[in-house]
């Protein structure tokens, strides 16, 4: 992972991240005047575990999509040239390739990002815990009631003080065009299409799972997973936005808009997170958005377009589990 950075509380990137992180952020009163950085469980109920009980290859994909983001953010604090933000790029193939069975320890892949911006490193960290308890609700044939499981599983989130607002938010538009918004997906775009497609297969597989039970999920699933690696091999390069939760998962976008939004929001912290002190100038409202991302249901269909195929050493599945 490399060595340490010697100040990672004078980083540029700490008061980029700090300030974008606030503007997402729902913070109570109580809450902003004293934070503490504790430990706290996600809500227990039936449907915990389900995501590796059901569907033991997409639970793998998740371990090596939490370890790509914290990798980068490691990254991109100690160097910045061409060459090792590629490395960093295909170590992460590597270890999804691999099928890791146990998701990482965030703060061990990127200590020096998690005592830097250790605020916005929480907010990362609850959003994704929500993600997982969601992934666990929808694989379990154990809770009948979803809906008031969701529920309870949504209050519980929004209750922390790192919890990403609900509210819809200008993503293409202001949340778009800070001065370091485009830095990274100009400078790397092939790591950036990358993250791009794992906030696809995230945002995807809900509406899989919203389809039917652990079972259906079961025969989907190979496919839209199939389709993701088809990404990581071939980056999605003619993406000039990041996927939207409505676009890739209309159906749980619809059921559940609340998550959907916190999502987005999610999602467009990790971009604007990985800027690298290379400033654009320009509003961003108005620009392309380029080739959009299927659904889950055009790529289970056959009617979604093939990813462009691009050049260059990429590793590929293989030497893992099999899905």
């Amino acid at each position: 992972m490399g060595g340490f950075v010697r100040l990672p509380m004078e980083s540029p990137m700490r008061p980029l991240l700090l300030a974008l992180a606030a503007s997402l952020v729902t913070v109570s009163t109580a809450s902003a005047q004293w934070v503490t950085r504790d430990e706290r469980r996600a809500p227990r109920g039936e449907w915990n575990w389900a995501l590796p009980r059901e569907l033991p290859a997409l639970y793998r994909e998740f371990n090596g999509i939490d370890f790509g983001h914290a990798h980068l953010a490691q990254a991109l604090l100690g160097a910045q040239d061409s060459s090792s933000v590629e490395t960093a790029r295909l170590q992460v193939l590597e270890f999804i390739f691999s099928g890791p069975e146990v998701p990482p320890d965030e703060e061990l892949v990127a200590p020096d990002f998690a005592r830097a911006v250790w605020e916005a490193q929480r907010a990362f960290g609850w959003a994704h815990q929500l993600h997982r308890s969601l992934y666990d609700l929808f694989a379990s044939d154990r809770v009948e009631d979803k809906d008031a499981a969701y529920r309870q599983i949504l209050a519980d989130y929004l209750s922390k003080p790192e919890a990403i607002t609900s509210h819809a938010l200008d993503h293409h538009g202001a949340l778009w065009g800070f001065p370091e918004s485009r830095a990274f997906s100009k400078r790397f775009p092939k790591f950036n299409a990358q993250i791009w497609a794992y906030h696809w297969l995230q945002a995807a597989v809900y509406d899989v799972q919203v389809e039917g039970g652990a079972s259906l999920q079961r025969e989907q699933m190979p496919k839209v997973i199939s389709w993701y690696h088809g990404y990581l091999a071939n980056p999605p390069l003619d993406w000039q936005f990041m996927p939207l939760m409505r676009e890739a998962a209309p159906a749980f976008a619809e059921r559940f808009p609340e998550a959907a939004v916190i999502f987005d929001n999610l999602h467009m912290l990790h971009d604007n997170g990985h800027g690298d002190g290379h400033m654009e100038t320009g509003p961003a409202a108005g620009r392309p958005m380029g080739v959009r991302p299927p659904s889950a249901r055009e790529v289970l269909e056959g009617t979604a377009v093939e990813p462009v195929r691009v050049t260059g050493e990429t590793p590929s599945p293989g030497g893992g589990h099999e899905h």
